[in-house]
């Protein structure tokens, strides 16, 4: 089965498990779209799971130890086994043992560890679970999973497996003796959280998740063991036996999740708690529960009915500095993997870590107390019909709040109230203000991916500047709002016109204002704090983001210096930091944000080099952890970025190949996240790309049959969201390139209907994003190439009549000479000019005397386009989709000549 589909399958699994069984027809209708096949697959995952017995969910008992000792612990040691001879025992879990051994023939040196079945323990079942086990790490290939070797049975029978000996500490034993920082400890527990999310993705679950299975070997990189009472889900609908009471005993209560303990089944979210279990140990030294014995009955009440102390309560009185670092968020997210319902734990092992990331990050995380952002994260998902006008009123209250609250504290301070009520009028405005941040920042964070919110998202920028630039006058003189003003601005920028983003309103200049307004409060900070590495990583974003609108305006000159800027910020903190993957991820998108600039002014092989360079640093984060979506996304961008730019240097299909892998990882993305209008946009960009380079290879029919499938995706988006500016963009530019394909292959008629349709939405983005030059150019090439269909289909006076209007819309586009793309694109504009006159100037209908100046204005505009082609020829700009150019002019004016 091809990947990308079974990924598809394990993503509707999984998200069907959360829909009551009532509803879980229709649920899949909905996600499988008519794809019977699919749904087959993801009804026999779900048949296998409510068929897959009990093993170890029924209530915990108490078993005998002694059955579960192997008198003979030591008789194996010397002896040989497959390949190795074993030299000493290293561990014993319920099932089995664990030893130490080394190649017996000596061939060369390696040390493993092997696991064997426990005498007494080889029963059918047993069996069954050790082979499972086996067949688990077999297909595993994860950097935080011990690897498996070899396998095979002993002479009598017995099963056993091969390993990767990690000599390490447990993970808990090795942050105490190293003495890692809170900060530390959380970066090695996000390494353990992306071995168990690769599991999830395999559909297996861990279900024994503690810190004794986890250890770190002297290199500092976790690995994951004990994959012995695993569950794997079989398609085909056959679930597994039931396990035995004896089996149940290797559950570890103290990890185990409600559900464990009350015998019920057990999905993903009962790892994630096992991993809020080992996160508390990590962060405070003690478990979540105070039990006075382990009886199941006190076991059971504890973990199913007691909520957990805050991890920064529980933290020794002398540690005052680490208490204050738990308290607030890392409290929150600890406590959120730990609810006592599966449904209200983070979705997934990737939530999980990836709010831990927004809080190394000092990013607002997902993870709040229980009230305002919960109930409205919920209701989003639920109803976004009915949220957008739910989030519009709310939005609406809070901006009056906010400046009532405001104006009136500012009057009692006028008429110096007493400083009681002052105090009180303080406290008022920081618990509406908190309201506010909660609004622009929580609100943003649930639509920000959703189909169909443009509306809501217009009504954020509109109410959220209205009390920005309200607050920002009276912060001069509070660091900690100006901060939080900034980080406000970015956010509203990012939703006028994010780059690469189907989240925003493709408002390039209304970003570019806020991007500013953020960076002008940014600066002022790092003046006045040189020092602070928040502060830095901040500033070097908003360089990145000013500079990245500013390319995509009329002022790229300006663009790309503010993107060097921002390189080097980055360049210095990664230095200091090497193993900081934020700032890795912040460096990569800086050199990606470079390289998008030296294309503008032709530079591919500086433009070539950004792009390996960023490369090099996400394919090993995403190696790191490969179950970030956010790395695997900004992997997706990179690969986009290095195909245009091995194209721009001539190597079209190392471009087509670099591009296929970004289109392989974004089907993925799409199949796992239907919903998700970012990753559906990134695959249109993906098969746009793979058109064009399919088009200068001349495979045309290739190349269309990846713009109607963009196509489809467009219109996807605009029939959810017809307010979409970004969409519609896509959508005009398609229709365009479709056309020149069509027009390549004499289907003149076809080319027209599409040239028009871009040019009808094209009109109507104009006028709306008057800033964008994509769409100055993309209106004035349409307009063009209707006139040049017009007079190929015999149309003069149409023909005329639109090629007239395109030269109109190109004179009011200024030259760029320092712009390679906005050369290009003028020369393809006189081109295609030309080649309309030309056409006309051999229609039989016409007098010898205009066929005659239609040849003369053919013959000057083509003159005129092969200028700029040898002058980009001459500064080193001419791209390899350029490149074939003057020769086409020039035989174009080779036919003309004598005119």
């Amino acid at each position: 089965m091809e990947p990308a589909r079974l990924r598809a399958i394990e993503a509707i699994f999984h998200a069907a498990l959360d829909v009551e069984p009532e509803q879980r027809d229709a649920f899949l209708g909905e996600q499988c779209a008519g794809d019977d096949s699919l749904r087959r697959e993801v009804e026999a995952l779900l048949a296998a799971y409510e068929t897959a017995g009990n093993f170890i969910e029924s209530p915990i008992v108490t078993v005998d130890q002694a059955l579960l000792e192997d008198e003979e612990a030591d008789r194996l040691i010397g002896q040989r086994i497959g390949h190795w001879e074993i030299l000493k025992r290293i561990g014993s879990g319920g099932m089995g043992a664990v030893y130490l051994a080394r190649r017996a023939d000596r061939q060369y040196e390696q040390q493993v560890a092997i696991k064997l079945i426990k005498r007494g323990m080889d029963t059918e079942a047993m069996l069954h679970r050790f082979r499972n086990e086996r067949q688990i790490l077999a297909g595993f290939d994860h950097p935080n999973i011990a690897r498996l070797l070899d396998g095979d049975t002993t002479e009598d029978d017995l099963p056993y497996f091969v390993m990767e000996y990690v000599e390490g500490l447990p993970i808990d034993q090795y942050c105490d003796e190293k003495s890692l920082a809170i900060t530390e400890r959380l970066q090695l527990f996000r390494q353990v959280c992306a071995a168990v999310s690769y599991a999830h993705r395999r559909a297996v679950i861990h279900r024994d998740l503690k810190v004794s299975n986890i250890l770190v070997g002297a290199d500092g990189v976790p690995k994951l063991l004990d994959f012995g009472i695993a569950r794997v889900l079989h398609p085909g609908g056959h679930g597994e036996a039931a396990a035995t009471m004896l089996e149940q005993r290797v559950l570890t209560p103290e990890y185990a999740s409600p559900e464990q303990i009350r015998g019920e089944p057990v999905t993903t979210a009962s790892d994630v708690y096992s991993l809020g279990v080992v996160l508390y140990r990590l962060l405070t030294g003690k478990t979540p529960y105070r039990l006075s014995t382990h009886s199941p009955q006190d076991l059971a009440r504890a973990i199913g009915e007691t909520e957990p102390q805050r991890p920064s309560t529980v933290v020794n009185a002398g540690r005052a500095a680490e208490r204050k670092c738990l308290r607030g968020d890392l409290d929150n997210i600890v406590l959120m993997a730990l609810r006592k319902e599966p449904e209200r734990r983070y979705p997934s092992v990737e939530q999980f870590s990836d709010d831990l990331r927004r809080h190394l990050e000092a990013r607002p995380v997902l993870a709040r107390r229980d009230t305002l952002t919960y109930r409205a994260g919920k209701f989003v998902k639920r109803n976004t019909g009915i949220s957008v006008a739910a989030v519009l009123v709310v939005l609406s209250l809070v901006g009056g709040i906010v400046m009532t609250t405001w104006q009136a504290q500012r009057a009692q301070e006028q008429e110096e109230i007493a400083i009681a009520e002052k105090a009180r009028a303080e406290r008022r405005f920081n618990e509406v203000r908190q309201l506010a941040r909660s609004v622009l920042f929580d609100y943003h964070d649930a639509i920000e991916n959703l189909s169909g919110a443009t509306a809501i998202r217009e009504r954020l920028v509109k109410d959220g500047l209205a009390y920005l630039d309200s607050l920002a006058r009276e912060a001069s003189d509070d660091p900690d709002l100006q901060r939080e003003l900034a980080a406000a601005y970015d956010r509203v920028g990012d939703v006028r016109g994010k780059a690469y983003s189907a989240a925003s309103l493709g408002d390039h200049s209304g970003a570019i204002e806020s991007y500013t307004k953020a960076l002008s409060i940014r600066e002022a900070l790092a003046s006045a704090n040189p020092d602070d590495l928040q502060i830095r990583r901040d500033l070097a974003s908003s360089y990145r983001k000013v500079g990245m609108q500013m390319v995509e305006t009329s002022k790229a000159a300006g663009g790309r210096e503010f993107l060097r800027k921002s390189l080097a910020v980055q360049e210095r903190l990664a230095a200091a930091r090497p193993s900081d993957t934020a700032l890795r991820q912040e460096l990569a998108a800086s050199y990606n944000g470079l390289g998008l600039a030296l294309e503008e002014v032709g530079d591919a092989s500086g433009a070539l080099a950004n792009h390996l360079k960023a490369l090099a640093l996400r394919e090993a984060m995403v190696t790191a952890e490969p179950g970030n979506q956010q790395l695997r996304r900004g992997l997706v961008i990179t690969r986009i970025n290095l195909g245009r730019a091995l194209v721009l240097t001539g190597d079209t299909q190392g471009g087509l190949e670099s591009n296929q892998q970004a289109l392989a990882t974004c089907e993925a993305m799409v199949a796992e996240s239907p919903s998700n209008a970012d990753y559906r946009r990134l695959l249109a960009n993906t098969f746009q790309n793979d058109g064009d380079y399919r088009a200068i290879l001349s495979d045309f029919e290739g190349a269309l049959r990846s713009f109607r499938k963009k196509l489809a995706l467009d219109q996807q988006a605009i029939a959810e969201d017809p307010d979409n500016a970004v969409a519609r963009m896509d959508f005009a530019y398609t229709h365009s390139r479709m056309a020149d394909l069509l027009a390549a292959g004499r289907r003149y008629g076809e080319a027209l209907s599409n040239y028009r349709k871009a040019a009808d939405e094209y009109g109507r983005l104009g006028v709306e994003v008057s800033a964008d030059l994509f769409i100055h150019f993309g209106t004035v090439l349409v307009h063009a190439g209707i006139g040049e269909m017009q007079a190929r289909l015999g149309d003069r006076d149409a023909a005329v009549a639109e090629i007239s209007r395109s030269l109109a819309l190109l004179d009011a586009i200024a030259p760029d000479p320092t712009s390679g793309t906005r050369s290009s694109q003028r020369g393809q504009v006189f081109m295609r000019v030309a080649a309309a006159h030309a056409a006309l100037g051999v229609l039989k209908k016409l007098s010898a005397t205009d066929r005659q100046g239609h040849r003369r204005s053919a013959r000057e505009l083509f003159t005129r386009s092969l200028e700029i082609w040898l002058d980009m020829r001459k500064r080193g700009i001419l791209t390899a989709e350029d490149a074939t150019k003057p020769e086409d002019v020039a035989r174009e004016l080779e036919q003309l000549k004598g005119v």
